[in-house]
């Protein structure tokens, strides 16, 4: 986001992205969880619209530098094992919402455009768009939500991918005591914090979230017929 000050549709993008983002990944998460009849994700308030459970510090610092974060996971009665599949399905909600919402995007994009670039730039991405506020806008909609379903897999804590690591794991000692350093001694989370901010940071710097939004946007629009390069 830092680096979009002086592009509006950019930024304007950025910012609904992410709060809609937020929102429909915990709604998806709670909402699976009741279907699984798991009731303790409806109790924690996350249909509510405050954000103060949905966002920590950290993941406010990397929207306003990189333009995209995470959300924390929902709250679900994870400790009994035999009901881990069905935990794992609620989990997985969350990540399966930005992934529609991605295609979303790019379909409104395809009412207004029929052409854009994306690439891994200077500062992690960049798309090219036709000069049009509309298209620009709804392509980074679409940016913005793709890399927050590739955020959202990466297997650490305190994504959704690294709950899922550990919920369908081992239980040995070794086994918790990775899942505890990672989590309570915050590993996870610089981990998480530099994936995302040293390339952004720091030009040259290796960037998953820059790698794969391209292939990722280029394979959902080809099944809705949109050409992205």
């Amino acid at each position: 986001m830092l680096f979009h000050l002086a592009e509006p549709a950019v930024l304007l993008a950025l910012l609904v992205a992410f709060a809609i983002g937020v929102f429909v990944h915990d709604a998806a998460q709670v909402l699976t969880a009741r279907l699984v009849r798991d009731p303790t994700p409806m109790r924690a308030g996350r249909l509510t619209a405050s954000v103060k459970a949905r966002l920590t510090p950290f993941s406010g610092l990397a929207v306003f530098i990189v333009g995209h974060g995470w959300a924390e996971s929902v709250p679900m009665n994870d400790v009994w094992r035999r009901r881990r599949f069905h935990v794992a399905a609620a989990i997985l909600a969350g990540p399966l919402a930005y992934l529609l919402l991605a295609l979303g995007s790019l379909a409104l994009f395809g009412l207004v455009s029929d052409r854009a670039s994306i690439d891994l730039g200077d500062r992690v991405i960049e798309a090219t768009v036709v000069n049009s506020f509309a298209a620009e806008f709804t392509l980074w909609l679409a940016v913005t939500f793709a890399s927050m379903f590739i955020i959202s897999l990466i297997p650490v804590p305190p994504t959704d991918g690294g709950r899922l690591v550990f919920l369908l794991g081992g239980t040995s000692e070794g086994w918790r005591n990775t899942h505890y350093r990672l989590t309570d001694g915050n590993i996870g989370l610089v981990i998480l914090l530099a994936l995302l901010l040293l390339p952004a940071l720091f030009p040259g710097f290796p960037s998953v979230v820059g790698q794969l939004v391209g292939p990722l946007l280029r394979g959902l629009g080809s099944l809705i017929g949109l050409h992205l390069v």
